[in-house]
């Protein structure tokens, strides 16, 4: 099967100039490399889940049983990296865009919407399946959604239990609850951080329920394991773009942008954005001392955004690399002729839209070039599960290699907690 492909020759850095990353990255290659499939008690933990085949037996399992209900809906109860994953597969693939739904805030318009669908699917005596997830097992909003969605449930069915799925940490508060009331449960590695977990039961559970094959999923994930943990920097994507942002940044380009080129891979983007935030920006490094590190992550979609944001990306301060990311094979449709619109733009007739995209890519990446604006490029032979599972694993290597270089922890997320505690607090009247 064709690999995703990953080239870093526009960025106007060359090899020979990374070489005192590789020589630091080498130990830490050689750690990822062992850890990779090897358990859960590490905080590479996440780098086990693509080959676990208990976990996948339990969650087909599973997946099955409440396939079998026939939901109509199914609500993914969730926030960050209980959802955005699934998200992004989902987008990507085509698939559950009539059936998924997400909530993943408290925005009452929103959630009124959701809950005022639900309500009416169960009326009409069609299934409703809800699935919360929380690592944690208190995250307020996920809480509030899931009380919300439950009363509903009990409101319309007796057997509402069977309709409940709660994926959590084994010790959660949340999973305390699934025990007592007869929920089903799925568990989330203790050392498998949110935003690391989308090859867990948080992504795999809704993806099998919705119709995703998980399994080349996870093949996709597992085949890059001798890339991403290659020696030579050149052989491997995950550390060669880690060393080229790390490299970018000493140089003060503080943002990065991940420009897909096709609607179908934004929530991919919108999923790394998070990854990179949480995990790159941090106060302290790893002897404690004051560091405010990290790289802002910015999204943008062609070729929409090439009429939005292009200018400034092109004409702007020069702060900023990018990575596009392109699909070599997809469906296509041609242009026709003999319309009222043929000489508008002459070139275009009977071209097909996906050579008319093609040229459109190649023309924004020159245009780069001219500007001397460095980029990088990921291109999937097709948009497939396989290929989602290799590229969303990739990019978590990538940010674990990054970490390392910046000499932080990319498995914490020690700010996100202040505004938790400072919301419970206003709510508590203190």
């Amino acid at each position: 099967m064709k690999e995703i492909t990953f080239s870093a020759e526009h960025t106007g850095i060359q090899l020979q100039e990374l070489a005192p990353l590789q020589e630091r990255l080498a130990d830490e290659i050689g750690r990822i490399s062992t850890a990779w499939g090897s358990g859960y008690d590490s905080e590479y933990a996440s780098l086990t889940l693509p080959s676990d085949q208990d976990l996948i037996s339990r969650v087909s399992r599973l997946a099955e049983d409440k396939k079998a209900l026939d939901p109509a809906m199914v609500i993914v109860i969730g926030i960050g990296g209980s959802n955005l994953g699934t998200m992004a597969i989902l987008q990507a693939l085509g698939i559950g865009e009539e059936v998924a739904y997400f909530a993943d805030t408290v925005d009452t318009p929103y959630i009124s919407r959701i809950y005022e669908k639900a309500a009416q699917l169960l009326k009409q005596g069609r299934e409703v399946l809800v699935v919360v997830i929380s690592k944690s097992g208190s995250t307020t909003e996920t809480i509030a959604n899931a009380q919300l969605f439950v009363s509903l449930l009990k409101k319309q069915r007796t057997d509402y239990h069977n309709y409940m799925v709660i994926i959590s940490d084994d010790h959660s508060p949340l999973s305390q609850v699934a025990h007592e009331h007869n929920f089903s449960l799925l568990a989330i590695p203790k050392h498998v951080g949110g935003r690391y977990s989308v090859f867990s039961a948080v992504g795999l559970f809704p993806l099998a329920v919705l119709g995703v094959d998980i399994v080349a999923l996870r093949e996709g994930a597992q085949s890059m394991k001798e890339s991403c943990t290659a020696s030579e920097l050149a052989d491997n994507p995950a550390a060669l773009s880690a060393a080229t942002l790390y490299h970018l940044y000493q140089k003060e380009f503080r943002i990065h942008d991940t420009f897909v080129l096709g609607h179908a891979l934004f929530g991919v983007a919108q999923w790394y954005r998070q990854l990179m935030a949480e995990s790159i920006g941090k106060e302290e490094n790893k002897q404690g001392q004051k560091v405010h590190v990290g790289i802002t992550p910015t999204t943008s979609i062609g070729s929409v955004d090439l009429h939005s944001v292009a200018q400034l990306y092109l004409a702007g301060p020069n702060i900023q690399s990018t990575t596009f990311i392109t699909v070599k094979n997809q469906q296509d449709i041609a242009v026709p002729s003999d319309t009222a619109f043929d000489t508008l733009v002459p070139m275009i007739q009977d071209r097909t839209f996906n050579t008319i995209m093609d040229a459109i890519v190649k023309g924004v990446q020159k245009a780069y070039i001219h500007a001397n604006r460095p980029f990088m490029t990921i291109e999937l032979p097709e948009i497939s599960a396989y290929h989602c599972g290799q590229l969303l694993q990739m990019k978590m290597v990538e940010i674990m290699y990054l970490g390392f270089l910046f000499d932080i922890d990319p498995f914490n997320q020690p700010q996100v907690e202040w505004y938790k505690k400072e919301t419970r607090k206003i709510l508590s009247h203190e």
